[in-house]
């Protein structure tokens, strides 16, 4: 015993000295939630209990419906056929023209569509923007600054307030219970009418739903395209590498002959990019 309370003094802590931390011992015990209040018991569980953390869905779903390896064309083979060589040199060239067109685009509603003015030709136009509308000083007349006659004298009367007579008071009641009554006979004239466009609103009815209908199966059809497609996650751009192929001249018929044109890593890169994994960046 003597040697038990030796041990014990021994391990305690001296005074002054702070070994031990208290927040780190996790409670084994059960917590009793009878007595404590909803908020209580939340706040509880967030910082002693176990919570059971949610997996979003977005995790679940696969972020584009595009595969990760897609068939490339047939052209693009070693030994391909003179139809899928053909097929894809006149897509090279397809693609190629547009963009040669949208370049001359460019430069027409830009470069071209301003001409070359020296810096004393844009001064002298400058002046003469800044000035137009004013008037020289020799042109003033010298009878605008005089006051001919000080006073305001206005066009129009006052008018005077003047109340109606009882006939026209009258005269005004009967007026608007006549159009009121017009109003009212209008509104019961268009319900009998309404019964005989019956067949009319049938017709109008089926067309409005037809219509609706179209517009829903080109939403849907959207949507499906919308998703094979590639999402704008930055500022940037995608922009797919460029077609690999080449000219009739350059086919070896063999594979050991066969020079790559591309690179391998790039095309993954820029599969992930496709596939909305990565935000596009510029790859140099």
């Amino acid at each position: 015993n003597n040697v038990r309370a030796t041990m014990k003094k021994l391990n305690e802590p001296k005074r002054g000295e702070f070994n031990i931390d208290l927040w780190k011992q996790k409670t084994t015990k059960d917590i009793d939630t009878n007595w404590m209040s909803s908020d209580t018991v939340r706040h509880t569980l967030t910082h002693f209990g176990v919570k059971k953390k949610r997996i979003p869905a977005s995790l679940r779903k696969r972020p584009s419906n595009i595969p990760a390896v897609e068939s490339p064309h047939p052209g693009i083979s070693y030994n391909p056929s003179f139809q899928d060589h053909q097929n894809l040199l006149c897509e090279v060239v397809r693609k190629e023209k547009e963009f040669i067109k949208e370049e001359e685009h460019l430069k027409r509603v830009t470069t071209k569509m301003f001409k070359k003015v020296s810096p004393e030709e844009r001064e002298n136009n400058l002046i003469k923007e800044m000035s137009e509308g004013l008037k020289p000083e020799n042109d003033q007349d010298p009878g605008e600054n005089e006051d001919d006659d000080p006073t305001i004298k206005s066009v129009y009367t006052p008018l005077k307030n003047q109340k109606k007579t009882r006939v026209q008071r009258r005269k005004q009641k009967e007026q608007k219970a006549l159009v009121y009554k017009r109003q009212q006979e209008k509104i019961e004239k268009k319900k009998i009418s309404d019964i005989y466009k019956l067949k009319l609103l049938d017709r109008q009815l089926a067309a409005k739903e037809k219509k609706q209908k179209v517009s829903r199966q080109k939403r849907l059809k959207k949507k499906a395209l919308k998703a094979l497609g590639t999402k704008i996650l930055s500022k940037i751009k995608f922009e797919p590498l460029e077609p690999d192929f080449k000219l009739s001249t350059e086919l070896t018929g063999n594979l050991r002959n066969t020079e790559p044109t591309n690179n391998l890593l790039k095309d993954r890169f820029k599969s992930f990019q496709k596939r909305n994994i990565i935000a596009p960046t510029n790859v140099r």
